[in-house]
């Protein structure tokens, strides 16, 4: 097993250095003839025993008498941990391309690829909202009423996504293009977009697209990307809204006279507590076909979810 290991290592040595470059040939012919159940002919094994004794001596002879003893047994060792480092390397990789963390979904622990964990940045929800914080785990669709929000291709039955954001959460606005161009992408989704202000202390932009949508479908669409990408300092000056609504072919004083109406006041407050039953603790948070998706993913993590490996990688 010695082979293996000192191939491996010098393999990657040899890139930068010549002499390692042969070592590494040599390692390569003494695997080649182990895993054939035959001796090395270059006696490869015996000259790296030797070299390293050589270092190993010099610093403790107990510790070279005792691996000359066991040499074979410390290189099944190696072998076994270089085969877990591989298994758990090639793992994180696989993961981080699937769910965009080595850890897996929405894990917040350390990963190499993505070090500041961007993909899984939240704007936090008040733990006002909530009796006792929820986890990951607590996430779910189940028993949300969701007629009441703004929706895509409504009709779909193949595949949904739920997706809670605020106009104000960077990390929103970083996932919110992602989600719309797989929406677009694919006509067979259903889409529902639900506004949660946790950035901003009102509701006044959830009560305009309440409004827009209850009115024309279409153009709230239109709104809902404007808003993404307006600067945020601009959201809650009112006027600069209702010259964008102008902008876009609304009536502007039908839809703040909807916005002051006590009724859409009560059922914005409906919808709020629609997601909460989502027991969501950030934005944003995206369910595809119930999976939970806490943070801004990189595109292909929505796209594998939503349309599979293979599909995607077509």
């Amino acid at each position: 097993m010695f082979c293996i290991v000192a191939f491996v290592v010098l393999s990657i040595l040899g890139i930068f250095s010549a002499s390692n470059r042969t070592l590494a040939k040599e390692a390569m012919d003494c695997v080649l003839r182990r895993v054939t159940l035959r001796p090395c002919n270059t006696g490869f094994d015996e000259k790296m025993k030797a070299k390293i004794l050589g270092v190993v001596i010099t610093r403790s002879e107990g510790a070279a008498i005792f691996l000359n003893h066991y040499f074979e047994a410390v290189a099944w060792v190696f072998f076994v941990l270089l085969m877990a480092s591989s298994f758990f390397a090639v793992r994180g990789v696989f993961l981080f391309y699937v769910t965009g963390s080595c850890n897996g979904l929405n894990s917040t622990a350390f990963c190499v690829f993505d070090p500041n964990g961007n993909n899984n940045q939240i704007s936090n929800v008040s733990s006002d909202c909530y009796v006792k914080p929820p986890t990951e785990q607590d996430l779910t669709l189940t028993g949300v009423d969701k007629s009441s929000f703004p929706v895509v291709n409504q009709t779909a039955k193949d595949d949904q996504i739920f997706f809670i954001g605020c106009y104000a959460c960077d990390y929103t606005r970083a996932a919110y293009p992602m989600i719309r161009e797989l929406v677009n992408k694919y006509s067979d989704v259903n889409f529902i977009f639900a506004d949660y202000p946790v950035k901003e202390k009102t509701d006044y932009l959830s009560k305009v697209g309440y409004c827009v949508n209850k009115d024309s479908p279409d153009k709230f669409w239109k709104l809902n990307d404007e808003l993404f990408v307006t600067d945020k300092e601009k959201l809650a000056d009112t006027a600069f809204i209702d010259n964008m609504m102008t902008g876009l072919g609304l009536d502007a004083a039908k839809v703040e006279s909807c916005v002051a109406d006590p009724a859409t006041e009560k059922t914005v407050q409906g919808q709020f507590t629609e997601l909460r039953k989502t027991k969501f603790f950030g934005t944003p948070t995206v369910f595809i076909n119930d999976q939970a998706f806490v943070g801004p993913k990189p595109y292909r993590v929505y796209a594998i979810k939503l349309k599979g490996l293979l599909y995607f990688m077509q």
